[in-house]
């Protein structure tokens, strides 16, 4: 940490432009190990951007127990390999905090997703997902040298992809000949990357591969032999990687089911089901299908039902949405066939421009809510809908509804007569029995459903925030909806009385935080009531959280939970002097970048500058530091260190925050975040320093000691003498050499362990010169040597 001397305050502050800046917002990055089992405690690191000493976290089943263990590390600087040319200029994920915590799960919990989330006096996160589990977990082994080991599947390991190139690679014998299924869940986890599985066997010859260019998360299953050993090996499309690419990978002995017909089950009913996968009904690595009788659950508050299809080479879970509707099965070929309303009916386009036609009849004046599902059933169709007349020309068409690729149409039946309903796909993914889809139409009941403009929502003390409630109603009910909000945050209040007014679509609610009140977040929902045909009917208000980058629907992403917090003012607005403006750096060296600071709300304390979790482009070893600007100050230098294999094409930019502690009104003290205005711009040129070294071969004996000629070449501009030190390299050890001012050339010494590790090795001298003002001037030569046995 830099702490800056003194500086006279400017007689004329530089005056940066009203209006006053918001907060930089904490940000949920990822919770690793991503997933754990019911019934006991999962010590985890929950990384995050922005976030400060004050956080405080929430998970919205009450059930589920999130314990903080310490506050938020240091900034994590992706580490090499890096990208460079186009894919170095990519935005890279943001830079995260990582703090320790463990979630308690108790015995009873279901599998299947727990949101979480978190808050500070800057703002509220998004909601972030951890996975309960069932069977046997595993947490990768990060500092493994080859593959790990997998006990007797099933079996589901958590793991990461934790920087670019990174291949995690899993070993298992197979217990017995037949299906093996593996299956990677990330997008799901909000890991925003491609996942690829490819599967070798004991002579690394390639037997599977499945790539993930749709964003659904990858599965695959293959055949294996008895007593085979395996290797799983799980990577990025395109070979990135990240400490927010978190999975977790099932392998399980068995087949698997991709659909089944019909797709949803009717409750209470027992009958036939197709169910079609991968080695249903030979084991082979092919798509076939078994019938097996099935008897739906009949409870009305049961919303899904996972059924095991018992296969000789292990079982297979297919989980069905279930209904009320009578579920019809549609016969192939391209005749219309008849469709009572209401109902549904699962069809399949195994042909490659087959469509599903159906006939309805229609009187005058009639609506239909009409539903054509395939993503949501796990489908890969991308379903298109039409309705034709009685003419047999288009009167309706529906195609992708918010937030999925199914189609939907709400349909008034314009005169008597017989109506045809084509379903047709967009995705060329018609052609086979996995390409299942449903149709649904029912007249609308009536009804509503409300959804909030936000799941997240701070409010700055002492002002008021627009939350917008929506109201969709259905069949003929076009009445009032009460509005109740309960959980709110201490000091923060809505109107009373709050009421959608009858025949409107939506209600602006104003959230108000008191001006006295304290900074905090707690976790609130909304609720609805009318009166429907003299029923009193309650309905929560749900919100989309985000968390899953791949749901089947939006179901999967909405909840009726919100979390709330009431934020404070910033306290300083700060910019670069030259923001956004090119400056010549030498590559290896530190610029002082000159930042401006104006004071608000009469703080006159402390500020603190860091780098900003969010930057321009890919990172590449560009670092800031933390410099304390003292008290009253308002100009500060801060460094911006540019590694030396930074390209001279590119614009390297940094992005930095400021960092203040204040009380809030009851006296608490919270870490408020503010942005600098602009990034820090710099364009690289020739470097001030650059060690090498004769490029010849070495070989050295455990017990012996490598004598390595390092030259130390520096630029007119740099006197200051340079510290050459071994960066940490297993088994070596060496002691550190300073090469003064105007010497080219010195010698540097490693000492070999006694049991080094017989093979080639490769270990890293760095030399530091360090200019007026703390700047570091460094550069890095490899050295590779053969090391063999200890002599005697």
């Amino acid at each position: 940490m830099t702490r800056l001397p003194a500086v006279s305050v400017l007689a004329a502050v530089l005056v940066i432009a009203a209006p006053a800046p918001a907060q930089v917002a904490p940000e949920v990055g990822y919770v690793f190990p991503p997933g754990g089992k019911a019934g006991g405690t999962v010590a985890v690191q929950l990384g995050g951007s922005e976030w400060t000493p004050d956080m405080q976290f929430f998970v919205h089943d009450k059930r589920v127990k999130l314990e903080v263990l310490g506050p938020p590390g240091e900034l994590f600087i992706p580490p090499p390999p890096y990208w460079f040319g186009a894919k170095g200029r990519l935005t890279g994920p943001p830079l995260l905090r990582e703090l320790p915590a463990r979630f308690v799960l108790p015995a009873d919990l279901p599998p299947g997703p727990v949101r979480w989330q978190a808050a500070n006096a800057n703002g509220v996160t998004s909601a972030g997902v951890f996975v309960v589990g069932t069977g046997t977990e595993l947490f990768e082994d990060e500092t493994r040298k080859g593959p790990q080991s997998l006990p007797a599947l099933p079996v589901t390991v958590s793991g990461r992809l934790l920087k670019n190139e990174e291949v995690d690679r899993y070993r298992f014998t197979a217990a017995k000949a037949g299906p093996v299924t593996c299956e990677l869940t990330a997008r799901r986890l909000g890991s925003n990357f491609h996942g690829v599985i490819e599967v070798f066997d004991a002579q690394n010859r390639r037997v599977a591969e499945v790539v993930d260019t749709e964003g659904t998360d990858p599965a695959l299953t293959f055949v294996a032999a008895a007593g085979a050993e395996y290797t799983v090996a799980v990577r990025e499309i395109d070979h990135g990687g990240d400490r927010s690419f978190t999975y977790r990978l099932a392998v399980t002995p068995g087949p698997r089911v991709v659909a089944a017909v019909p797709a949803v089950g009717k409750r209470g009913e027992t009958r036939a089901v197709e169910f079609i996968g991968i080695g249903l009904a030979t084991g082979a690595a092919r798509l076939e299908s078994v019938r097996r009788p099935v008897t739906f659950p009949a409870a009305a508050d049961t919303a899904t039902f996972a059924y095991q299809v018992s296969t000789p080479w292990g079982p297979a879970t297919h989980t069905f949405s279930l209904g009320e509707l009578p579920e019809a099965i549609a016969p192939t070929g391209g005749r219309p066939v008849p469709l009572a309303v209401p109902g549904a009916v699962t069809g399949v386009l195994d042909q490659p421009t087959a469509e599903g036609r159906f006939l309805l009849q229609g009187k005058k004046g009639g609506r239909w809510s009409i539903a054509a599902d395939a993503r949501r059933i796990g489908s890969p169709l991308d379903l298109t809908l039409r309705v034709l007349g009685p003419d047999g020309k288009e009167v309706g068409r529906g195609d992708d509804l918010p937030g999925t690729t199914d189609a939907g149409l709400e349909f008034t039946v314009p005169a008597d007569g017989a109506y045809q309903l084509v379903v047709g796909d967009a995705a060329g993914a018609a052609g086979t029995r996995a390409a299942v889809y449903r149709i649904s139409v029912r007249p609308p009941a009536d009804g509503f459903t409300l959804h909030a403009s936000v799941q997240k929502l701070g409010i700055p003390l002492g002002q008021k925030v627009p939350l917008v409630v929506k109201a969709t109603r259905t069949g003929d009910f076009k009445g009032p909806i009460a509005l109740t909000v309960t959980g709110l945050p201490p000091g923060v209040t809505v109107p009373p009385n709050l009421v959608i007014p009858a025949g409107q679509p939506e209600l602006a609610v104003s959230v108000e935080a008191a001006a006295n009140a304290a900074a905090g977040a707690s976790l609130v929902t909304i609720s609805g009531t009318a009166d429907l045909g003299g029923k009193q009917i309650v309905r929560p208000a749900l919100a989309s959280a985000g968390g899953n980058l791949a749901p089947r629907g939006p179901e999967e992403i909405e909840t009726p939970t919100l979390l709330v917090a009431a934020t404070m003012k910033a306290r300083v607005k700060a910019a670069p002097v030259d923001k956004d403006t090119g400056r010549k750096v030498p590559r290896g060296s530190t610029h002082p970048a000159d930042i401006v600071l104006e004071r608000l709300e009469g703080f006159t304390g402390e500020v603190v500058l860091k780098q900003a979790a969010v930057q321009s482009y890919q990172v590449q070893g560009v670092t800031g530091g933390t410099v304390v600007v003292p008290p009253g100050e308002t100009k500060a230098k801060f460094p911006c260190f540019m590694p030396e294999w930074l390209e001279t094409s590119r614009t390297s930019r940094m992005g930095i925050v400021t960092e203040v502690r204040v009380p809030d009104p009851k006296g608490t003290i919270r870490t408020l975040i503010g942005p600098v205005e602009g990034f820090v711009t710099m364009t690289m040129e020739g470097a001030l320093l650059k060690l090498s070294h004769a490029d010849r071969e070495l070989t050295v004996r455990g017990g012996e000691t490598i004598l390595v000629p390092v030259r130390v070449a520096r630029s007119p501009l740099l006197g200051e003498p340079v510290r050459l030190e071994l960066l940490t390299a297993e088994g070596l050890t060496a002691d550190p050499v300073i090469a003064p001012a105007g010497k080219d050339e010195v010698e540097f010494r490693v000492a070999v362990g006694s049991q080094p590790g017989a093979g080639e090795r490769a270990f890293t001298i760095r030399g530091t010169a360090v200019r007026p003002g703390n700047l570091r001037v460094v550069s890095e030569t490899v050295v590779r040597v053969t090391v063999g046995p200890a002599g005697k």
